[in-house]
């Protein structure tokens, strides 16, 4: 597995680690499904097989569909229950809504599938022809899915929120009658509109959020004088994709937590710092450009210049060339 796969992978299971965690879970879907009613309990939620895969069967062929979701979790309501999926994306999918759709389909066909094979094993008899057709009761019931999609980009969702977004244009008289799904989309960038209540799903959110706007000041007001849990630091630095600033956290670990306020001052320095050098850098590239093309020798331009900007400068002109 080379560099990129590896670290990809690693913020895979750092993410879909963090939100099997049921305090987290429900808060996420509370704050954005929900609209902050507490719907979800914690200890109602319990782990399911994030494998969807199901067989199509036909009297012609069987076909088997082979997907696998981020986080699926079921919540117990008496004794019914809802299954709750997540899906989280680095990137826009502009398919997302045939995805989503797709899942909670497999997911169906499975319960389905099992209904009917529930009935076999017991060897029921079916009242009607139509019940022996369809391969279950009249009176059998699936169970509801709930799809949310967690969108963690850096910029905003440019794509469809809905299934009919990828359609062509339809007139009227075809739109009343198009079965349209929606998708349930957050995204970190414009989050600002929901309340978390849970202490972890909020740093992730307000942290990530003001990092993508370089609001630096909103982190030094927020957490000026309290701490952010290590774990919680590690996703924000996965999701944001700077090491940096995990190295500058862990230096100001103090029983597992972190200082963020002092390790963003470090960081929005060492960035500044940076910027300045590239700066820099970039000013004495054009100055020796326009020494070489007045004629000044490299003997010259060496008196003032490194040999770096020097080699930077003619690989410049190289290039433009």
């Amino acid at each position: 597995m080379n560099n990129t796969n590896s670290t990809a992978h690693q913020k895979d299971v750092t993410l879909k680690t963090f939100w099997r965690d049921n305090e987290h879970f429900a808060d996420l879907f509370n704050a954005t499904v929900f609209n902050g009613r507490q719907v979800l309990k914690p200890d109602k939620l319990t782990e399911m097989d994030t494998d969807v895969s199901a067989t199509i069967q036909s009297k012609s062929y069987n076909e088997s569909i082979t997907r696998n979701r981020d986080v699926v979790k079921k919540m117990s309501d008496g004794v019914e229950f809802n299954i709750l999926g997540l899906e989280i994306q680095d990137r826009t999918h502009y398919a997302m809504p045939l995805r989503t759709m797709t899942y909670d389909a497999l997911g169906y066909i499975k319960e389905y599938n099992d209904i009917k094979k529930q009935h076999k094993l017991n060897k029921d008899s079916f009242s009607s022809p139509e019940e022996f057709l369809s391969g279950i009761d009249k009176s059998d019931r699936f169970h509801p899915i709930i799809t949310l999609v967690l969108y963690y980009g850096d910029s905003l969702w440019d794509g469809p929120s809905c299934l009919a977004d990828m359609m062509v244009s339809m007139p009227d008289n075809i739109k009343a009658y198009f079965s349209d799904y929606k998708l349930n989309l957050v995204q970190i960038l414009d989050s600002d509109k929901y309340t978390f209540y849970n202490e972890d799903v909020r740093d992730v959110f307000n942290i990530v959020r003001n990092i993508y706007n370089d609001d630096f000041e909103s982190i030094y007001r927020e957490y000026e004088s309290r701490n952010v849990d290590i774990d919680v630091m590690e996703l924000i630095c996965s999701i944001t994709s700077v090491p940096k600033l995990m190295d500058l956290c862990t230096d100001n670990e103090q029983g597992g937590t972190v200082n963020m306020c002092e390790a963003m001052k470090r960081f929005q320095a060492e960035c500044e710092s940076k910027g300045m050098k590239e700066g820099i850098e970039q000013s004495n590239i054009h100055a020796i450009i326009s020494m070489l093309e007045f004629g000044i020798t490299k003997e010259q331009i060496l008196t003032k210049y490194t040999k770096e900007d020097l080699e930077r400068a003619e690989a410049a002109i190289a290039d433009n060339n």
